[in-house]
């Protein structure tokens, strides 16, 4: 399930940062067509797939009701890979969002 919930924050991360590398967006055939050939987005796209036939796998193997909740790991994933990689700024309240997330997983692993 980590490795899975990684692919998946990583793959959304490098969309995040090939839509930053982008001129404001707009809905036009050069901006669309510009999408096509952006790298980060390329290999976003391909890491979100790999991480969906992962998730498949998962499903398969696993409980619903023990894999489903363990998703929420990605919310901390995203957050410290933004605080880190994109910098940005967590207020207290998101640590306590974090820490009650990752109780919460902890519980339901534990079952």
């Amino acid at each position: 399930m980590l490795v899975q919930q990684a692919m998946s924050v990583v793959g959304q991360l490098l969309l995040k940062m090939g839509m930053a590398a982008e001129s404001p967006f707009t809905w036009t055939w050069r901006n669309v067509g510009h999408l096509f050939i952006n790298w980060y987005l390329q290999i976003g796209i391909w890491l979100l797939i790999a991480a969906n036939v992962f998730w498949l796998w998962l499903l398969n193997k696993y409980a619903f009701s023990l894999v489903y909740p363990l998703t929420s790991l990605g919310f901390v994933f995203s957050v410290l890979t933004g605080m880190i990689i994109l910098r940005e700024h967590v207020s207290p309240i998101h640590w306590v969002g974090l820490v009650l997330i990752m109780a919460g997983c902890y519980c339901i692993a534990k079952v």
